[in-house]
């Protein structure tokens, strides 16, 4: 079926807040040389008016059509339905839509200043597949330097641990020279201190 009516907007119709009230409006123009009636449908018809939501245009005429809501909850939910097809001068409007199959249609989105906004941040946001890439290269490298200073702390652990080992033994060893008197309290006082010290530094360098 050949093209009946111009409709503006195409895609997306915005409402605005006027008077405590969502308006919006539609604009449809008879690009044909014949009779077009017209008829408006919504998705959510009981919360919303529509003037006119039923006519006939003559060839070259235009009508700008007014919805009206006060429901602001579902508005980016709905959809508006334009109904057109050709029609005689004498033919009654109403029972026109009632037996007629055959109709051109189109679909327009309901939307609201903060939904465009939002959809617009949304795709500025948006990731390139580049940035993706080098995020997941800075991840490998962040995750390949860990291993190693695990490593090394685990290296240094293991040494200091043969450190105290082996000056308890002499521990050992110097108190049973003192068993034997042949070493004085104050030199075992002085071992002790430095084991003490070395054990309270290991704590503190790997807590």
């Amino acid at each position: 079926m050949e093209q009946l009516l111009l409709i503006q907007p195409e895609e997306n119709l915005k409402f605005e807040l006027e008077n405590n009230q969502y308006v919006a409006r539609i604009v449809l123009q008879n690009v044909s040389t014949i009779f077009v009636a017209f008829k408006v449908r919504l998705s959510n018809q009981n919360d919303y008016s529509v003037k006119p939501n039923i006519g006939v245009l003559r060839a070259g005429n235009n009508v700008t059509l007014q919805l009206t809501t006060g429901n602001t909850i579902s508005i980016n939910k709905d959809r508006v339905q334009i109904l057109a097809g050709p029609i005689s001068n004498n033919e009654d409007v109403i029972e026109y839509f009632k037996k007629q199959q055959r109709l051109n249609q189109r679909i327009i989105k309901c939307c609201t200043d903060e939904f465009s906004s939002l959809q617009s941040t949304v795709n500025k946001s948006t990731i390139f597949p580049q940035e993706i890439n080098d995020f997941k290269v800075t991840t490998i490298k962040k995750e390949y330097v860990k291993p190693q200073k695990k490593q090394q702390q685990s290296k240094d652990i293991l040494n200091l641990e043969e450190q105290i080992k082996k000056i308890s033994e002499d521990l050992k060893v110097i108190k049973e020279k003192q068993n034997d008197g042949k070493i004085t309290v104050g030199i075992k006082q002085f071992l002790i201190s430095i084991l003490i010290s070395m054990i309270f530094g290991v704590y503190i360098t790997y807590r």
